[in-house]
């Protein structure tokens, strides 16, 4: 080992290895941004709850509004760690620390979103049907994500595939935080829906939200892999799964966005044209994204 104090972790200078540290910082300033919008969200719900809610009910909404707090707190603890210890900074362990304060913070908004889903189904079909149903997305996304571990682990350097990782775990992090404000939008549409709502906009509506909760776990599971496996990584199962849990997380997202969209026209033309009218838009995009993409395959050919 050598003896140069360059090699001296707590004397490092605050540029080196900053791929890693940045990566880091970057989606706790994002899901803190998220959860505190999330947070906005609940908030609004709990100070001014539906009439039907009961005590249990309101319960299970403050348990929700403390997750998403402690889930805020933790994404900002990264950052308050890196300024409090920017001049002499230990790489190893803020990532350490960070690698803790975000899987708490993820667990955290995670349980929250599953009690917003258990809380919108409470109201229209008994209660342990309500949290059995809203616990379905999470436990499926997680029994995938434990049956596909990585297997060729790697020592992981600072400067090791790290543009493509860090695309890679950048666009996740953005679709995870906005993904989170549209679940946070739907809940508040559910708890409080409009009076002139039928049992078939009730479904659309339960629909879409279980489609954004399981888009944003879907942009949550790279950074748990991530968190998880950063010391011994492998790069190119990192890179596939998080292709696989975006795509699907991207057909949830526009799936809702379909789904609100057809809400919206229901109550103003018969149904059949109303989800026939919002479905324009994206065949729209998949064509030509179709069109695009024979267009690239042809020009590889030739």
């Amino acid at each position: 080992m050598s003896s140069l104090p360059d090699d001296d972790p707590i004397k490092r200078s605050s540029s080196e290895k900053y791929d890693r540290v940045g990566a880091s910082l970057r989606w706790s300033q994002i899901l803190a941004a998220a959860s505190s919008i999330f947070f906005g969200f609940v908030l609004k719900i709990a100070v001014n709850p539906p009439s039907y809610f009961q005590l249990f009910d309101n319960l299970v909404l403050l348990a929700a509004l403390y997750a998403v707090t402690t889930a805020t707190a933790m994404f900002i603890m990264p950052v308050v760690h890196h300024m409090l210890h920017y001049h002499k900074f230990d790489v190893e362990k803020y990532l350490l620390a960070t690698k803790k304060y975000t899987l708490i913070g993820i667990i955290c908004v995670m349980l929250a979103m599953y009690l917003g889903l258990g809380l919108s189904l409470n109201s229209k079909v008994p209660t342990e049907i309500a949290y059995g149903l809203a616990l379905l997305p999470f436990m499926i996304i997680f029994i995938r994500f434990y049956r596909h571990l990585p297997s060729n682990l790697v020592e992981s350097t600072s400067t090791e595939d790290y543009d493509r990782v860090g695309a890679g775990m950048r666009w996740c992090q953005i679709l995870a935080a906005a993904s989170s404000i549209f679940f946070g939008f739907l809940l508040n549409i559910t708890v409080s829906q409009p009076v002139y709502f039928q049992l078939l906009d009730n479904i659309v509506l339960l629909a879409s939200l279980y489609a954004v909760a399981a888009a944003t776990v879907m942009f949550i599971m790279p950074v748990i892999y991530h968190s998880n496996h950063y010391p011994r990584f492998d790069v190119a199962k990192f890179l596939l799964v998080t292709k696989e849990y975006v795509t699907i997380g991207i057909i949830c997202v526009m799936l809702a966005m379909y789904l609100g969209l057809g809400l919206s026209l229901n109550s103003k033309v018969p149904t059949e044209v109303a989800y026939g009218a919002a479905s324009l838009p994206f065949v729209t995009i998949f064509v030509w994204f179709l069109r695009n993409k024979s267009k690239i395959t042809t020009n590889r050919t030739t």
